[in-house]
């Protein structure tokens, strides 16, 4: 069993600063604009903050661009400011989680300016930087953002690496004077009282420079070289002296982004020895409701989908915890991406929550997810904000999409989704601020907001307030914590099923997930309800009848 953690009883919230609270009416959320949000934060349930990224930055990635570690964007506030949250979230029961982005800086950084000064100097070492071969680049990489994953310095034949936008360049982690700047940063922040990190793209580390030229895989002449630059051998190297020298002297919690760890070497990752706390599930992230594959058969959607969690759930039992999630600030909302339109409604989103929440791992509420917030289609590409979401758009065209075509792909995928400004109130601007926002509201906020739905109990925000108090029941801790997720009714359609067991605690997570009844068999001696989306259940002690989208928990006190 695993050992007992100060971070096992957490249950997080991720914040997107531009776009959760402004305080001085500048159309931005800020630093002071979440610290007035604690109270609220805290009567949710919660007890666990991911900041994104709040340092100084040109914003061409909305923070994932960095050029100063340690101030904070003058957008976002101050260093006070980021203190000041970091206590007056201690003083309410809750830690702070800054984003930690090491695998790439700004171009405007100070050693990515000295680097273009001089490319084979002490700072050019700080980057990757190769010679061009055959008038282009060193390879034919293509960025995550869509073209060449390489930028020409100037009129040289030399080339900066950028897995993401040409703004962002890599940094060289085989530097070991580099590796020493980024740990005397990280150790300088945990200093000032931070819980720990969201640790961004580190599986993309260690690069594997025996590549050269493949044969492309589109119309741009580039390919997906991905194996090349994502866990790498030798990326443990990095990982092991992070934690060594960073995070295992001050017991923090780290969650890092990093998917596609093979079940044989996720012990290395996660757990007592791994090299973070835990690592996101993202197994439900690639499916669209709204892909062409699944609008006519959207139970076949959740069968693929059952498959691919209990797969994460068996081999992370036993080896440490998941970070489950159903939102976070790259992916469209989620009532979007896995319930179809027409059955959107309280039941099916409430269904989602209960579903995750209950399963093996630490959840992560995203902003606004406990409300129900939806996606905003555009009718203009030119409506979008985000370099990635164009990058993308024009690669659709390039690769025979009409304009139309490609427009209504993003409205399925785009990631701007989630960036859309909290919805606090039905005033201008949905309360976010009270100027010009930076990004557009989205329509539906006089119908979905919290103040509608603050002393609304039926509503879904009662709701996750309701079905987080039955998740920090510390008479549940344990079975939540230790205990297996064992799939059950995996061969009736429409039903997500399974008990949480550990020693003798049983708890049975039911979800009807069609939108009519369903029945099965159900023969415990004793069941004690301790979570209904609806006001009743129908179990005559053999079977149960759930109504449409009906999510039950069960306590299972006699087998």
């Amino acid at each position: 069993m695993m050992k007992k953690k100060w971070w096992h009883h957490a249950i997080g919230y991720q914040i997107y600063p531009k776009s959760f609270q402004d305080s001085n009416g500048d159309g931005i959320g800020d630093i002071k604009g979440i610290i007035s949000r604690l109270d609220y934060l805290k009567d949710l349930g919660i007890n666990m903050l991911w900041v994104c990224p709040v340092y100084r930055s040109p914003m061409v990635d909305h923070g994932y661009d960095i050029s100063d570690y340690m101030d904070i964007d003058p957008s976002f506030g101050c260093n006070r400011d980021m203190d000041r949250l970091i206590a007056e979230a201690k003083k309410r029961g809750i830690g702070v989680l800054m984003d930690l982005v090491v695998n790439h800086t700004s171009d405007q950084h100070p050693w990515f300016q000295q680097a273009l000064k001089d490319p084979d100097g002490k700072y050019g070492r700080y980057y990757i930087i190769k010679e061009g071969k055959d008038g282009g680049p060193p390879n034919n990489w293509r960025s995550i953002f869509q073209g060449s994953a390489w930028e020409r310095i100037g009129e040289t034949n030399q080339y900066y690496l950028h897995l993401f936008n040409k703004e962002q360049p890599d940094l060289n982690w085989e530097n070991e004077d580099l590796r020493e700047e980024i740990y005397t940063m990280i150790n300088q922040w945990l200093d000032r009282g931070l819980a720990g990190f969201r640790i961004d793209a580190i599986s993309h580390l260690k690069k594997d420079w025996s590549y050269t030229d493949q044969p492309a895989d589109g119309p741009d002449g580039l390919v997906d070289g991905r194996s090349y630059f994502r866990n790498v051998k030798g990326l443990d190297v990095y990982l092991s002296e992070l934690k060594r020298r960073c995070f295992a002297p001050r017991d923090c919690l780290t969650i890092a982004e990093i998917d596609d760890v093979k079940s044989g070497e996720l012990a290395d990752y996660i757990g007592d020895d791994g090299y973070f706390s835990m690592i996101f599930d993202f197994s439900h992230t690639k499916y669209r409701i709204r892909n062409q594959e699944w609008t006519e058969q959207p139970l076949a959607l959740l069968g693929e989908l059952k498959a691919r969690i209990f797969e994460k759930q068996e081999y992370a039992y036993g080896r440490g915890l998941l970070c489950t999630i159903l939102e976070n600030h790259d992916k469209p909302r989620v009532p979007d991406r896995l319930i179809p339109q027409e059955c959107i409604s309280f039941y099916s989103e409430s269904l989602l929550a209960v579903t995750y929440l209950f399963l093996q791992g630490i959840p992560f509420l995203y902003q606004g997810q406990e409300i129900g917030m939806r996606d905003y289609p555009k009718t203009s590409i030119d409506e979008y904000k985000d370099a990635a979401t164009h990058q993308n758009y024009r690669a659709f065209i390039e690769r025979g999409m009409s304009e139309a075509q490609a427009l209504a792909q993003i409205n399925i995928d785009s990631r701007e989704h989630s960036r859309t400004p909290m919805q606090w109130d039905s005033s201008r601007n949905a309360g976010f601020t009270s100027g010009t926002p930076w990004f557009d509201v989205n329509p539906n906020y006089t119908e979905i907001n919290v103040e509608l739905q603050e002393d609304d109990p039926a509503s879904l925000l009662s709701f996750y307030r309701k079905i987080l108090k039955v998740r920090t029941r510390e008479d549940l801790q344990d079975v939540l914590i230790f205990g297996k997720t064992i799939p059950e009714y995996r061969r009736m359609s429409g039903i997500f099923a399974y008990r949480r067991e550990f020693e003798s605690r049983i708890l049975l997570i039911i979800s009807n997930c069609n939108c009519k009844k369903a029945s099965l068999p159900m023969e415990y001696g004793k069941a004690e309800c301790i979570v209904n989306n609806y006001e009743d259940f129908d179990w005559d002690g053999n079977q149960i009848t759930l109504y449409p989208f009906q999510s039950i928990v069960f306590l299972i006190s006699d087998r």
